[in-house]
């Protein structure tokens, strides 16, 4: 009982501790790219998924923004991004990176059924939040490249951080949508394609975001006032979020299935 109460005592403080952190894709995109992730899990996957998690994987998308400074995940606090070199490549010797872990986390899991439930658990929480913030606009770190960083600009008059902006993109460019809506716009690539999305290592799909991301400082410059904008940049802004969450979906379930179901893995 006294240990019972100790869990649930630690468990409200690091709610509260966290709340600030909670932004990554704020909580919106990170249950979309679960649920998009849960609709493409082979049955066997989406059975051990469960066994393990008691629950569906939106239900902890956003676990580790929670639990990130609580006793005993202190560690993970900056498993939240990707620091990338000069060539835009990941940086392997980096442990505050969130492809590493992710790889590391598919490592120890080849093996997950020598491991306690309560480890399989955790490193799927691990996966099924780092995938996600890997793949948001903002969370790709140009160690080398500083003209690449966080900084202010206006939204409607009002002061925000480019972070800031990114991590709320799909709920401020979709406003009022579910994770079944989500799923319903943007999941509609063929097999064909998402076998091509899904290709390569966590390192790979790194070196692709940081190419690709270079574009998100061009079209929300530093200082701007977002609503001055020209609409196509807008427009533009919104189809490079949705992107992102959709192949962070299927690339999510592409490592979900890796692991327990590799016989009828498409990667």
């Amino acid at each position: 009982m006294k240990r019972k109460i100790i869990v649930l005592f630690w468990t409200a403080v690091c709610i509260v501790a966290a709340t600030p952190y909670v932004k990554g894709w704020n909580g919106v995109g990170h249950s979309a790219i679960a649920y998009i992730a849960e609709q493409h899990l082979t049955p066997k996957t989406e059975r051990e998924c469960r066994r393990y998690l008691k629950h569906t994987l939106p239900y902890y998308a956003s676990w580790m923004d929670h639990w990130r400074n609580c006793p005993g995940f202190e560690h993970t606090s900056h498993w939240h991004g990707v620091p990338v070199d000069a060539s835009l490549q990941s940086i392997r010797t980096e442990s505050n990176n969130a492809a590493n872990q992710i790889r590391h986390a598919c490592k120890r899991m080849k093996k997950y059924r020598r491991l306690s439930d309560s480890l399989v658990c955790d490193n799927l929480k691990y996966l099924i939040h780092m995938v996600g913030d890997m793949h948001c606009p903002s969370h790709t770190k140009y160690v080398d490249q500083p003209q690449y960083k966080n900084y202010n600009l206006r939204v409607k008059g009002k002061k925000t951080r480019s972070h800031s902006f990114w991590d709320s993109s799909p709920s401020f460019f979709h406003k009022g949508w579910t994770c079944e809506d989500f799923a319903r716009e943007l999941d509609t690539m063929s097999e064909t394609e998402i076998a091509a999305i899904c290709e390569g290592t966590p390192d790979d799909w790194a070196h692709e975001n940081a190419l690709a991301m270079r574009e998100i400082f061009k079209l929300l410059p530093a200082a701007c006032e977002y609503t001055d904008l020209p609409e196509s940049d807008k427009e533009r802004m919104r189809e490079i979020s949705d992107r992102q969450i959709v192949k962070a979906g299927y690339r999510l379930a592409a490592i979900l299935n890796g692991i327990f179901d590799p016989k009828n893995s498409k990667r």
